[in-house]
């Protein structure tokens, strides 16, 4: 039984030899998924290289002007400045001395992003973005959008007041607007600042793609 049992066992050289070929081969294996899997990151990171650049520096401007924990009922996301309603008109729908603050800091962060050219480049514009929620009453949904739509312009009106040199030197890029809200998603009680992206970050992103696509 026990000479059975050396037999199957092979000696330590070649068995060895197995092992090493066994490591090669995974190591080989391995390697080639991470080629792979490389090829794949590389062109998503360069899509998304300009956008999370463009977010990153707003971001700094915003933790600049509100502090690094922000401000509650303020955020930036998907290329928008979210605030809520309450923010900006807390008192029956009227500003106060805390929301024309708010304000001044808000113009001061879209000041400094018009200002900086990397950042203007890649801004077409700034559309401020008022909602209403959409119903079946075709006549209410009518003047709820006119509504919204002077509410939007009150709060590009108070932006500029806040700060003079927004419509002194970038009115161009500046409008109001409307547009129905996503049923239960709040969105009526929230002005958007919605800073749309030029054709330069689009430019840039086939760029940094060309080396992929030889």
């Amino acid at each position: 039984m026990r000479s059975g049992l050396r037999r199957c066992i092979l000696p330590p050289g070649p068995l060895m030899m197995v092992m090493l070929a066994g490591v090669m081969f995974l190591g080989g294996l391995l390697y080639y998924r991470a080629v792979k899997i490389q090829r794949f990151l590389e062109p998503a990171l360069a899509i998304s290289q300009p956008r999370s650049e463009f977010t990153d520096a707003i971001n700094s401007l915003l933790k600049k002007e509100f502090g690094p924990a922000g401000i509650r009922g303020i955020r930036f996301a998907m290329g928008s400045i979210v605030v809520d309603t309450a923010v900006l008109f807390p008192r029956d729908g009227r500003p106060d001395a805390s929301s024309s603050q708010v304000m001044k800091k808000l113009g001061r962060v879209l000041l400094s992003t018009l200002d900086n050219d990397y950042l203007r480049s890649h801004s077409d514009m700034v559309l401020v973005l008022a909602r209403y929620p959409l119903g079946e009453d075709t006549r209410a949904n009518g003047q709820m959008r006119l509504a919204s739509e002077a509410r939007a312009e009150k709060v590009l009106e108070a932006l500029y007041n806040a700060e003079p040199l927004l419509q002194g030197r970038y009115a161009p890029y500046f409008a109001s607007a409307s547009m129905p809200a996503a049923p239960g998603t709040g969105e009526e009680n929230r002005i958007e600042f919605r800073i749309v992206p030029s054709e330069q970050l689009h430019i840039e992103v086939l760029q940094r793609l060309r080396k992929y696509v030889n």
